[in-house]
């Protein structure tokens, strides 16, 4: 998988790690840190596949199909191998940390 796959697929983690991080802060506030962290992880690499099989569904006409094709049996092979390679926990907490330097009156 070369660099710019890998950082695609972080780069939609991270949004997805960022909207669960928010969703859990809103409907979960009475929950420990740790039941939070949980819930995001929860099904992550799932809700991933998810996330990007909506996004490949829209049709870029100014792409041909082909390399479409090409770019989605990319995306779903580097998902697969970034699900084994890292934690989903450690990225979620240090996705919150930056998120907490960098809105602290939000959490």
């Amino acid at each position: 998988m070369n660099a710019i796959t890998k950082i695609y697929i972080l780069n939609k983690a991270k949004e997805l790690i960022l909207k669960g991080i928010y969703k859990t802060e809103i409907t979960e506030k009475a929950k420990k840190g740790i039941e939070k962290l949980d819930a995001v992880a929860d099904g992550f690499w799932d809700k991933l596949r998810e996330y990007v099989k909506k996004e490949k569904e829209i049709d870029r006409k100014f792409i041909p199909n082909f390399a479409e094709e090409i770019g989605e049996e990319i995306l779903e092979q580097g998902i697969e191998i970034l699900a084994r390679e890292f934690d989903i926990k450690t990225l979620i907490q240090k996705a919150f940390d930056v998120e907490k330097k960098e809105n602290p009156k939000i959490f």
